[in-house]
């Protein structure tokens, strides 16, 4: 949720994506990651990469939706928890 509230909200971004944006730019050998930090950061691209595309296709989703069948599928999910989140908020 972190990823998305900092591509949707513009809030400050989790280190973990800050980490995984700063190696996809800089490049680093994953041999020498410590042991369980790679798949936390493909996940955070994954998110990121989705969510960012869904963002910049803004007027024109339903196509970017139907090209990018995966990309929605995380985007979808942070909607979807986003929304409930509200609503839990709301309840209180």
């Amino acid at each position: 949720m972190a990823v998305g509230d900092a591509v949707m909200d513009g809030q400050s971004p989790p280190p973990q994506l800050v980490q995984a944006l700063n190696y996809e730019k800089w490049g680093c050998d994953v041999r020498q990651l410590p042991a369980g930090v790679l798949p936390v950061m493909n996940v955070c691209l994954n998110y990121y990469h989705a969510l960012t595309g869904y963002k910049s296709a803004s007027g024109k989703s339903t196509e970017w939706v139907r090209r990018n069948p995966q990309g929605w599928d995380l985007v979808s999910r942070v909607i979807k928890r986003r929304m409930e989140r509200k609503r839990g908020n709301r309840n209180q």
